[in-house]
């Protein structure tokens, strides 16, 4: 029997389930109830080389390609989607899997190499990127599993929660590996479509002459030694923390990564919202993790000679919320490239210029983290949630260009925009323990063009705050070159976020409401 009609049932009645239920479904109720309407012979019920029954893999690795797809999701559960739901009604029996195979390799597997000497090149044994990271996340799970048993055991041997952090250090290497492989992949197809719009740090990637040699002059196929050379480039980087990989991405995807990704996430389980900052915190949490377990043999500080706690499920949802994020990922770059803008390949203005140079140097205090860690520590509820609705608004916006994190004896951040001329640093917020404030930097927008007119609508919709009543007078007073502050008592009231996002909105629009 075909592999096809032996694997087809069993993914069209996982969707069928999944449609019918209308819900989020636990991986292992699924498992449960496909055994029960679908029947699984001896040859997909026998284990693999890795111990897991065979068409329980298979639907593992189906389903991931069809979440990628946008066919299913897995955040919180596996669920259904829109898309999902029409693609069983177009394709009926097998064809159900092999339009699901057909458009997985047209969207997601690399191009092949139009330039091999042979019609008919060796078929390359190694998995696909996506297909490979599911494998390594399925050794993470029989780690998991393999220590669930041997607690139910009682083993005392040896201490069975090591096996769950060697899971947690498995997934994390699985993600570092497969963002690496997506990357490379994704460079090729811009090297071997010359039509696709090229991000600007594509552009920049440094060619050896060698390089150049080979292809130009020796007929080398393009494919094969321009992958050689990306492998190696980026196998010197790591690809754990959240900046970097966002960084790595940039060389194939002008998308605003996270921002899209907590998107994705968001409209896949909508009673769990998730912000960009939230996607990169649990990013940071689960890398550091990883480190203490790769550098401290898991080191608990608060426990002198102890090991941090873990469990089997902390070690499981930790895969699983990898898996889920790389889907996300695929869905937020697209299966092309976007147009890229004008400003974003424009020159960056000297200001932001010297602090990028500052923070080359190593001069940069604080971060995303410990920005919002005092954001949480220093503010009242209330005064927190604005500033954490206008922090959030500035990486969804347009025109928004980048967040530079200060140097001062407190976390503070300012958002630079574009303004259409030239970029400016539109607002910052410090914190600290007397209190946290959120200044309007007129004295820098105006100095990179923005015009009277313009500033004068910002200074009255802020002017409805609490204290902020003589604003414009007091910027017009001073030719609009003050940096006020609003304070907590402003931040505090209820409609103080909608206030400030829309009068941000309608400043960055150039004065049109957006």
């Amino acid at each position: 029997m075909a592999y096809a009609d032996q694997i087809s049932p069993i993914l069209r009645a996982t969707f069928e389930l999944l449609r019918e239920a209308g819900r989020p479904l636990p991986p292992g109720e699924v498992r449960k109830e496909v055994e029960e309407r679908v029947p699984i012979g001896p040859e997909l019920r026998a284990p693999n080389a890795h111990g897991q029954a065979r068409w329980w893999a298979q639907l593992g690795f189906r389903t991931g390609e069809a979440a990628s797809l946008g066919w299913m999701t897995k955040r919180n559960g596996w669920a259904i989607t829109e898309a999902g739901v029409r693609a069983l009604q177009e394709f009926p029996g097998t064809e159900f899997y092999r339009e699901l195979a057909r458009q997985y390799r047209a969207r997601r597997l690399p191009p092949q190499n139009t330039n091999a000497p042979s019609p008919v090149p060796p078929r390359d044994p190694t998995p696909a990127a996506f297909e490979q990271f599911q494998q390594n996340l399925e050794y993470a799970r029989q780690l998991v599993d393999g220590g669930r048993n041997l607690e139910r055991l009682a083993v005392g041997s040896f201490d069975v929660t090591d096996l769950y952090r060697a899971a947690w250090t498995q997934a994390v290497a699985a993600l570092d590996h497969w963002v690496t492989r997506e990357i490379v992949d994704r460079a090729m197809g811009l090297a071997l479509t010359p039509e696709l719009p090229r991000p600007r740090k594509f552009n920049s990637l440094s060619i050896p002459v060698e390089l150049f040699e080979k292809v130009h002059h020796h007929d080398e196929p393009l494919g094969e030694t321009f992958r050689a050379h990306l492998e190696r480039h980026f196998s010197f980087m790591t690809f754990q923390n959240p900046d970097k990989i966002k960084e790595g991405f940039a060389h194939v995807s002008e998308v605003n990564l996270w921002v899209r990704v907590a998107e994705v996430l968001t409209a896949q389980d909508t009673r769990n919202p998730i912000t960009a900052d939230g996607v990169r915190t649990r990013l940071r949490e689960i890398a550091w993790r990883r480190n203490n377990i790769a550098h401290t043999a898991d080191h608990d500080p608060d426990r002198t000679g102890q090991k941090t706690p873990i469990t089997a499920d902390e070690a499981e949802a930790t895969i699983e919320w990898l898996e889920t994020m790389a889907i996300a990922i695929q869905l937020a770059l697209g299966d092309s490239l976007p147009e890229v803008s004008p400003d974003a390949i424009r020159t960056t203005p000297s200001a932001t210029e010297a602090g990028q140079a500052d923070r080359s140097r190593g001069k940069r205090t604080w971060d995303e983290p410990s920005f919002l860690q005092a954001v949480e520590q220093y503010c009242p509820a209330d005064v927190r949630d604005t500033l954490l609705a206008v922090y959030r608004h500035a990486e969804s916006h347009p025109s928004f260009h980048e967040y530079y994190f200060g140097e001062g004896a407190y976390p503070s951040v300012t958002a630079w925009f574009n303004l259409g001329s030239d970029k400016a640093s539109v607002w910052s917020v410090y914190t600290g323990p007397a209190k946290s404030v959120l200044a309007v930097n007129f004295g820098s927008v105006r100095n990179h063009g923005a015009s009277r007119e313009r500033m004068a609508r910002l200074a009255e919709r802020l002017a409805i705050l609490p204290g902020a009543a003589r604003l414009r007078d007091q910027l017009e007073s001073a030719d609009y070159g003050k940096y006020p502050s609003l304070q907590p008592s402003a931040l505090a009231r209820p409609e103080a976020r909608e206030i400030i996002i829309a009068a941000l909105n309608e400043f960055l629009a150039g004065g049109i409401l957006l």
